[in-house]
C-alpha cells in the first residue's frame, strides 16, 4: 500500500492541485506554508449503494494551519482520490462557514484576513470505492488564483469500505430485536457489512396481565432465540410468536389442576381431584370436608362435573366452588355431649341410690 501511494502521489498531487487552480505561478516563498495536523476519518464504514449512504459517515475532518498569508490570499484544502486523480465528490463545510466552493466536490476556498491562523475543514464524501486511497491536501493560493508552491502539503490515509448487505429482522411488535447490540422493534432493516451478525429476540413478553406472546421459530426454521447470521446477501427473516392466554382457577380450600397459559385456539382443561376433600387441621381429622358443587364464571355457573374442558381464545378466569361440610364433626360433637349428659345422670342416679341404703342400715 505504500509504495502504491509512494509512486502514485506526485501525479496525484499534481492533478489535485490543478483541479483545485493549484498552479505555480510566483516564486516561492518559503514563510508561506501551511501544515495539516488533527485529521480525523472512519478507517472502515459500510456504503450502502441502494440508498448512498454509509455507517458510520463518510466525514473527513482536518485543521490546517498556516503562515505567510497576504492580502487577497485564500487558504484552499480538499480530498483527493490518489487513484484516478481527482478531487472526491461529497460536500464541504468549515469553520467560518465561509467556503467559496459552489460545487459537489470536497474542496473549499476560504479568503484569510490574517497573516497566520488556522481553520477547520469538514468534507462529507460520497461515492467511494472498496479501498479508497485519500489525500488531504492543502495550499496558500494568491489574489491571482495562484498556488504558493512552497504552502502545498498533505496527508495520505486509506478508509476501506464495505459495500453493504441488507438484514430485516421482522418480529410482531411490541416484540424487541437486538442485533450487534442496535435495539429495535417491528421491522429492522439494516445495512451490514459481510460475515457474522447476532440476532436475538425474546423468548416470551408479556402483553398484559392475561396475554402474552410467545416464541416458537424463526421462518427459516431455526429454534434459538439467539443466532448468529452469516450475510453473504440481502436476508430477511421473521420471528414467529404465538398469542397465549392466561387461564386462572380461583380456588382457595382445595388445589385443582389446568390452570396455565395456552396458545390462542388449543383446549384446556381444569379438574379437581375429589368432589369432597377433608379440611386442614382438627376439623378435618373429626370429618369435616369441602364439597364440590361445580364450576363458575363471571359470576355463572358453567359446569357441574370435576373435569371440565374449554376453548382458550381469550383470557379466562374461573372459581371452583365448593361448600363447607360439617356433618360428620357436628354428629360426633352431638353423640360426645349425649354420652357426657347420661353419664351425668348415671352418676347422680348411683349417688341417689347409696344414699338410700345408707340410711337403711342406720335405721
Amino acid at each position: 500500500m505504500l509504495n502504491h501511494l509512494k509512486r502514485n502521489l506526485p501525479t496525484a498531487l499534481a492533478c489535485g492541485l490543478l483541479i483545485l487552480g493549484l498552479v505555480v505561478s510566483v516564486p516561492t516563498v518559503m514563510a508561506q506554508s501551511t501544515n495539516i495536523s488533527n485529521l480525523v476519518f472512519p478507517s472502515t464504514v459500510t456504503y450502502n449503494s441502494d440508498t448512498g449512504a454509509s455507517n458510520p459517515p463518510l466525514l473527513v475532518k482536518a485543521t490546517v494551519n498556516y503562515e505567510g498569508a497576504e492580502p487577497g490570499f485564500y487558504l484552499a484544502a480538499g480530498v483527493f482520490d490518489l487513484d484516478i486523480g481527482a478531487i472526491v465528490s461529497g460536500v464541504s463545510s468549515s469553520t467560518p462557514s465561509s467556503c467559496l466552493t459552489t460545487t459537489q466536490l470536497a474542496e473549499c476556498d476560504i479568503p484569510l484576513a490574517a497573516a497566520l491562523g488556522s481553520e477547520n475543514f469538514e468534507f462529507l464524501l460520497d461515492s467511494p470505492s472498496s479501498i479508497w486511497n485519500l489525500a488531504f491536501v492543502a495550499a496558500l493560493r494568491n489574489s491571482t488564483g495562484s498556488t504558493i508552491s512552497s504552502s502545498v502539503s498533505n496527508y495520505t490515509f486509506t478508509i476501506t469500505v464495505h459495500t453493504g448487505i441488507t438484514l430485516g429482522i421482522d418480529a410482531p411488535p411490541p416484540v424487541p430485536i437486538t442485533v450487534d447490540g442496535i435495539n429495535g422493534t417491528g421491522t429492522v432493516l439494516l445495512n451490514l457489512a459481510k460475515g457474522p451478525h447476532l440476532v436475538s429476540v425474546p423468548q416470551v413478553v408479556l402483553l398484559n396481565n392475561g396475554t402474552r406472546l410467545r416464541f416458537t421459530r424463526w421462518s427459516d426454521g431455526a429454534a434459538a432465540i439467539s443466532r448468529t447470521i452469516v450475510l453473504t446477501r440481502d436476508v430477511t427473516i421473521r420471528a414467529i410468536y404465538e398469542t397465549q392466554y392466561l387461564l386462572s382457577v380461583i380456588s382457595p380450600e382445595v388445589a385443582v389442576t389446568g390452570a396455565a397459559w395456552y396458545d390462542n385456539g388449543t383446549n384446556a382443561t381444569i379438574s379437581i381431584p375429589s368432589t369432597t376433600v377433608p379440611m386442614a387441621g382438627a376439623l378435618g381429622t373429626f370429618g369435616a370436608k369441602w364439597t364440590f358443587t361445580g364450576w363458575s364464571e363471571n359470576g355463572q355457573v358453567a359446569s357441574k362435573s370435576t373435569t371440565w374442558s374449554m376453548y382458550i381464545t381469550s383470557p379466562r378466569v374461573i372459581t371452583a366452588d365448593w361448600q363447607a361440610d360439617y356433618s360428620a364433626p357436628a354428629t360426633i360433637i352431638a353423640l360426645v355431649l349425649i354420652s357426657i349428659a347420661l353419664c351425668v345422670i348415671l352418676l347422680k342416679t348411683g349417688s341417689g341410690k347409696r344414699r338410700r341404703k345408707s340410711r337403711i342400715y342406720k335405721d
